[in-house]
């Protein structure tokens, strides 16, 4: 059901997208390792901010060069927000 996952970073002024890269579905493993938090949501249906340190590992496996203090960073997916929706409820209803 997900289209695409990206590494997004967002202006901390105006909160705008200033970036976009695509994470490849083989490297989501990699992604999930650096960011814990998201163990029960194994397709990123939720957006997840990540820390500076995380960017730098996140972009060093992407073969990026990135400033992780430029902008808040985080992993997402593409999905239509009723399917984020309706899954998000599932994996709360199994809880």
């Amino acid at each position: 059901m997900t289209a695409a996952w990206h590494l997004r970073g967002f202006d901390k002024v105006t909160e705008y997208l200033a970036v976009d890269f695509d994470i490849p579905e083989a490297m989501l493993p990699a992604v999930r390792r650096l960011v814990p938090e998201a163990k029960d949501d194994p397709d990123f249906v939720d957006p997840y901010e990540i820390t500076g340190e995380q960017v730098a590992r996140l972009a060093a496996a992407l073969g990026l060069n990135l400033d992780p203090d430029l902008y808040y960073y985080s992993v997402e997916s593409d999905e239509d927000p009723y399917v984020v929706a309706a899954q998000v409820a599932a994996m709360r209803a199994r809880a």
